[in-house]
C-alpha cells in the first residue's frame, strides 16, 4: 500500500461551489477532546464542533448472528496484488471495480478486477480455492490511466459473453467482443459506441456506473452508463442553488438535509454551464446485430441533471418492464418508470424517493419479505448529538443511507431508521443476501474515503477533522435482530479498515455459502470466505435458448417457496447493483434445515404466467430452461 493522495483533488472537486471550503488554508492543526473537535478557518481557531457519534460497542447476541463467520483468504486464493502501482489522485480514488463472471463457462465464478494506473486482471477460478490471472485481451487500452467498472454481457447474441469497460483519464470507454475462443477484441467503433476521450484531465469525466437490461423487450440487452459529472453541481450553482447554513455559524448546517435548499432547481432543471465538457452518460439501445444506438434523448433520461454513480434496472412497479434507478451525489438520485417499453418518466418525487444526499451504491432486494423490491442506497453519514453537519461543501451531507420500502405499486416509504441501516459512514458497495442460509437477510457494505491532506496539518484547514473520520471506516455487516439491524462485522470476521468500494457476493468455492469479494482503492482486494456451518441452500440460474441476446433471463422474476403455504423468497435475476460491481445472474436462497423447496415459479421477461417446478432438491445450482 502506498501513501494515499486521493483527497486533495477530490476535495477541490467537492468545493466547486462550496459555501465553506478553505482548501488553501495553512492554519495549525486542531486539538481534540473526547467530545469535541476544534475547527479552523483561514484566519484563526473559531470554536469547537461536536465529534460524530461513535459506533455502539454493544455486541450483537450470538443467536442473531447464528454462526455466520468469515475468514480472509485473499493471499491463499492468489488475489493479493495491489489495485494500483501509483498513488490515487482525485477521482481515481473513487474507482475500484470488481466483476464476477463465468468467463470460461465451466460453472466456476471467475473474477475481473479493474485497475488504476496498471493493467487489469482476469482471474480464472481453478476450482480448488485459488485463481490464476489469465490473458484474454482485457488489460486495458492505456494502463497508465486505468479502467473503471466493467459489465460483462452478450452484446451480439452469439452466446459468448462480451464486455463494456469504462475508462479512467484521457481515454474512451470501450466495448470488447468475445471472438468465440475466450479472447476479446476492441469493437467500440464497429458497434457505434465510440465517444471521444475527455478534452482535459479533471474530476468529473469518469463513468462510475454500468448496468444492462432489456428496456424495450426486444430480447436484446441494452446498456446504461453513468458519469459522475461535476458540471451538474456547477450548473446548479450558477442557476442559483446554494447550500446555506441554518445554524448561525457558516461552518455548520442544522437543516438536516442539503436536498431541501436545491429542490426547486432540481425540479425545474437547469442549463449546463458554458464551455463545460459534454455529459458522457448514455442509454445505449441494442440493435440486435452487435451495434448500438444512443437512446438517451429518445427515452427522456436527463443524465445532464444527475451527478451519477450507480444505475440499476429493476421492475419496481410490477408491470413487467425494467425501471431505471440512478443514485446521484448532491441530491440527484432519480427513479425513472418504464412507460410501455418506449420511454422513461421521472417519478422520483411521486414515488417518495430522492431524499438521499449523496447517493453512491445501490441495491434492490425484498428485505421486508412482501414480494416487492426494496431499495438500499449507500451514502455519507456524520451523526452528531446536536444535529450539526459540517459544511465541507455544498454537496456533502451527513444524513446517511436510505432504505426505501416498496409499497407494492412503485411508491416507497423511508424505513431507514426502522431497520437501523442509516449509519454506515462513507458508504459505497453493498449486498443484501442470506449469508447464514437460515432464511434471514443480512446487509454488507463497503465504505471509507481517504483525503490525504487531512493528515497534513501544515497544509490543511478545519475540514481535516471531517475527512479524518472516514479514513479508517470499518466495513459493515448488519444482521437482523428484534430491534432492527445491528452491525456485527467484527464478530463475524469482516474486519476491514480503509477504502472499500466495489462489493460482490459470490460462492467462489461452490460450497453453498455466499462469500464476499471487495475491491479497495490502492490496496489489494479482500476475499472473505464464508465458513458458516452447513445449512441447506439453493442457487437458481436461468437459460433461455429462444432468446440468444438474453439467454440468462436477466429481468425475470423468480419466486422460491421453501415450505408450502409460506410466503416465497422473491428476487429479480440481475447482474447490477452495489457500486462499480457486477454479480452473477443467479438467485441464492438459504433453506436452513430444509432439504428441498416446495415450488419455484419463474416469470420470464414479458410473461405474466409462471413456469413452475415443484419439489426441487436443495444443495445444488439448478439451471431452469425456458419452456418453448
Amino acid at each position: 500500500m502506498r501513501g494515499m493522495r486521493t483527497g486533495r483533488a477530490v476535495v477541490l472537486a467537492l468545493c466547486l461551489f462550496a459555501s465553506a471550503c478553505s482548501a488553501g488554508s495553512n492554519a495549525d492543526s486542531s486539538s481534540t477532546t473526547s467530545s469535541t473537535t476544534k475547527v479552523r478557518t483561514d484566519s484563526a481557531d473559531v470554536g469547537l464542533a461536536p465529534e460524530p457519534i461513535p459506533d455502539p460497542t454493544t455486541k450483537v447476541p450470538e443467536k442473531d448472528i447464528n454462526g455466520i463467520t468469515f475468514a480472509d483468504v485473499t493471499k491463499a486464493a492468489g488475489l493479493d496484488r495491489d489495485h494500483s502501482t501509483r498513488d490515487q489522485i482525485g477521482e481515481d480514488g473513487m474507482s475500484a471495480a470488481v466483476s464476477v463472471v463465468d468467463i470460461d463457462e465451466d460453472g466456476w465464478p471467475d473474477i475481473f478486477l479493474s485497475r488504476v494506473g496498471d493493467s487489469n486482471s482476469m482471474y480464472r477460478n481453478n476450482g480448488d480455492g485459488t485463481f490464476t490471472d489469465i490473458e484474454v485481451g482485457l488489460g486495458g487500452q492505456n494502463p497508465e490511466f486505468g479502467t473503471g467498472p466493467a459489465v460483462f454481457f452478450d452484446a451480439n447474441g452469439d452466446r459468448h459473453v462480451d464486455v463494456y469497460m469504462a475508462a479512467i483519464g484521457a481515454e474512451s470507454d470501450r466495448l470488447y467482443m468475445n471472438d468465440g475462443t475466450g479472447f476479446f477484441i476492441d469493437s467500440t467503433a464497429e458497434a457505434g459506441m465510440f465517444q471521444p476521450p475527455p478534452s482535459q484531465l479533471r474530476n468529473g469525466d469518469q463513468v462510475h456506473g454500468l448496468t444492462v437490461g432489456d428496456v424495450n423487450a426486444d430480447g436484446n440487452l441494452d446498456l446504461v452508463a453513468v458519469q459522475w459529472d461535476t458540471a451538474v453541481p456547477e450548473s446548479a450553482a450558477v442557476a442559483g442553488a446554494q447550500r446555506e447554513s441554518s445554524s448561525g455559524d457558516k461552518r455548520f448546517d442544522r437543516a438536516g438535509n442539503i436536498c431541501k435548499s436545491t429542490q426547486k432547481f432540481r425540479n425545474e432543471g437547469f442549463s449546463r454551464v458554458p464551455n463545460s465538457s459534454p455529459n458522457r452518460s448514455r442509454l445505449w439501445i441494442n440493435n440486435g446485430d452487435g451495434t448500438f444506438r444512443d437512446g438517451t434523448a429518445e427515452w427522456g433520461v436527463k443524465f445532464d441533471q444527475i451527478l451519477a454513480f450507480t444505475p440499476v434496472l429493476n421492475d419496481v412497479d410490477g408491470d413487467g418492464r425494467p425501471d431505471l434507478a440512478i443514485t446521484g451525489d448532491a441530491c440527484t438520485s432519480r427513479l425513472y418508470r418504464n412507460v410501455d417499453g418506449k420511454r422513461f418518466e421521472d417519478v422520483t418525487e411521486s414515488a417518495g424517493v430522492g431524499t438521499d444526499e449523496n447517493g453512491m451504491g445501490s441495491t434492490f432486494r425484498d428485505i421486508d419479505g412482501d414480494g416487492d423490491p426494496d431499495w438500499l442506497i449507500s451514502s455519507i453519514s456524520y451523526p452528531t448529538k446536536t444535529g450539526d453537519c459540517p459544511i465541507v461543501s455544498s454537496i456533502t451531507g451527513c444524513s446517511g443511507n436510505r432504505l426505501y420500502l416498496n409499497d407494492g405499486d412503485g411508491k416507497f416509504t423511508d424505513a431507514t431508521d426502522k431497520f437501523g441501516l442509516r449509519h454506515g459512514w462513507w458508504g459505497w458497495g453493498s449486498a443484501i443476501e442470506d449469508f447464514g442460509n437460515d432464511g434471514n437477510l443480512e446487509v454488507a457494505m463497503a465504505n471509507g474515503f481517504s483525503a490525504a491532506e487531512a493528515l497534513r496539518p501544515e497544509n490543511g484547514d478545519w475540514t481535516q477533522d471531517y475527512f479524518n473520520v472516514f479514513r479508517k471506516d470499518p466495513m459493515r455487516f448488519w444482521v437482523s435482530t428484534k430491534d432492527g439491524y445491528k452491525d456485527a462485522a467484527f464478530q463475524v470476521g469482516l474486519e476491514d479498515f480503509g477504502v472499500g468500494l466495489g462489493l460482490v457476493p459470490v460462492d467462489f468455492n461452490r460450497d453453498g455459502n455466499l462469500d464476499l469479494i471487495m475491491a479497495k482503492s490502492e490496496d489489494p482486494p479482500r476475499l472473505f470466505q464464508n465458513n458458516t456451518p452447513t445449512r441447506g441452500w439453493l442457487d437458481v440460474r436461468l437459460e433461455d435458448a429462444g432468446t440468444p441476446g438474453n439467454s440468462n433471463g436477466i429481468g425475470a422474476r423468480v419466486e422460491v417457496t421453501v415450505k408450502a403455504g409460506e410466503e416465497p423468497v422473491v428476487a429479480e435475476i440481475s447482474t447490477g447493483g452495489s457500486y462499480e460491481s457486477q454479480k452473477l445472474p443467479e438467485m441464492h436462497v438459504g433453506l436452513g434445515k430444509q432439504k428441498s423447496v416446495a415450488n419455484i415459479d419463474v416469470y420470464w421477461p414479458g410473461e405474466t404466467k409462471a413456469q413452475q417446478l415443484s419439489d426441487v432438491k436443495g444443495n445444488q445450482v439448478i439451471t431452469i430452461k425456458r419452456e418453448p
